[in-house]
C-alpha cells in the first residue's frame, strides 16, 4: 500500500464480506507478519503456475521456512515504489469521478486463509460504485495484462465483494490503464487452488511437482551439501533417463530444423510464414537471423507470444 499523505485512509472494520486485519506501514513487521496469517494477492498467481518467475513449491519452501524469504531489492522495487503514489495522483486526475482512498489489510470471513492488501480503492463519487486499484510499472510493454496480475486483482475482488478492479501504471515508458471484471469462475478455481496450497502449508506437505526452473532452483537451494553416497531412484531413475534420451533427440531434430531454416533464409534477415485464418491472411515472423560484428550469423526462433 501507499504510504502517502496526498490520500485519505477509508478502513471500516468490515467491508462487505472482509474483516479488517490491520493498518500497517508498508513493509512494517506488522505488515509481514500479517501476511503469513493467510495468503495474498501476489501469492496467488504463483500458487496457479502464471508466475514467471516463481513456483508453488518454491512459495511453500519459503513459507514453511525451509528456505529464507527471498530480498525484494533493486531498481525496478526502488522505483514501482517511488513511482506507485505518483500513479495513483495521476490516474485520479484522469478521473475526476473517482475518489482515491488508502486503504488497510483485509481478511474473508468466509475463507480465512484470503487476505487482500490493494495498492488503493477507488470510490465512484456519484454512484458510490468501489474498485480496486492496483498500480504497476514495467520497463517492458504489454499486449493485455499479464494473467498473474488478473489473478492479483479478482483475488482482491472476491475478498472485498467489489466487482470491478483497473491496473494502472506505466509500462514500457507507456501509460496503461485496463478496467477487469470481476470473474466468477476464475475466482472459484483461485479460491479452490488456493485452499489446496493453504492445506499444504497448514500440513507442511510439499504442493506437486512442476516443471519450472524456480522449483529446481528452490530444490538445489534446500541440498547444498554434497555427500559420497548413492540413493536408489527406481522408477524416477528410469524416467529420469527416458526423459533425457527424448530431450536428446529433440534438440538434434531442432538443430536440424535451424540448420536448414538458416540455409534456406541466405542472406535474408527474417523468415516468415503465411496464413489464411477466416479468410484473411496473415504473416507470421517465426526466425531471423542475428549476429554481433562480424561474427557469424545464428538463428533465433521467436515464439508467437513474442
Amino acid at each position: 500500500m501507499t504510504d502517502s499523505k496526498h490520500f485519505e485512509t477509508h478502513a471500516p472494520t468490515s467491508f462487505n464480506d472482509a474483516e479488517l486485519v490491520g493498518v500497517f506501514p508498508p513493509d512494517s513487521s506488522e505488515w509481514h507478519e500479517a501476511r503469513k496469517t493467510g495468503i495474498g494477492g501476489s501469492d496467488i498467481g504463483t500458487i496457479v503456475g502464471v508466475n514467471p518467475w516463481d513456483s508453488a513449491f518454491a512459495l511453500w519452501a519459503r513459507r514453511t521456512g525451509q528456505l529464507a524469504e527471498r530480498e525484494v531489492s533493486g531498481w525496478a522495487v526502488r522505483f514501482g515504489k517511488a513511482f506507485e503514489e505518483p500513479i495513483l495522483r495521476m490516474w485520479q486526475e484522469e478521473h475526476p469521478e473517482y475518489e482515491v482512498l488508502l486503504t488497510g489489510t483485509y481478511r474473508s470471513k468466509k475463507h480465512r486463509w484470503q487476505l487482500a492488501n490493494v495498492d488503493a480503492l477507488a470510490r465512484h463519487k456519484h454512484t458510490g460504485e468501489w474498485i480496486v486499484v492496483e498500480v504497476k510499472t514495467s520497463r517492458m510493454s504489454w499486449n493485455s495484462v499479464p494473467p498473474m496480475y488478473v489473478a492479483q486483482v479478482q483475488m482482491y475482488m472476491d475478498v472485498l465483494g467489489i466487482s470491478r478492479a483497473v491496473v494502472v501504471g506505466v509500462v514500457g515508458w507507456s501509460w496503461e490503464e485496463r478496467f477487469i471484471e470481476a470473474d466468477a469462475f476464475e475466482q472459484e478455481a483461485l479460491r479452490a487452488a488456493g485452499a489446496r496450497f493453504w492445506d499444504h502449508l497448514t500440513k507442511e506437505v510439499a504442493p506437486s511437482w512442476d516443471g519450472s526452473k524456480a522449483t529446481y532452483e528452490a530444490v538445489r537451494e534446500l541440498h547444498p551439501d554434497i555427500e559420497d553416497d548413492d540413493v536408489d531412484l527406481g522408477e524416477l531413475g528410469e524416467e529420469l533417463l527416458q526423459a533425457q534420451e527424448h530431450l536428446d533427440e529433440a534438440e538434434a531434430e531442432f538443430t536440424r530444423l535451424k540448420s536448414e531454416a538458416l540455409d534456406k533464409m541466405g542472406k535474408a534477415k527474417t523468415g516468415v510464414v503465411h496464413r489464411v485464418a477466416d479468410g484473411e491472411s496473415s504473416r507470421v515472423r517465426v526466425a531471423s537471423r542475428q549476429a554481433r560484428g562480424q561474427g557469424k550469423p545464428w538463428l533465433v526462433v521467436h515464439r508467437e507470444r513474442d
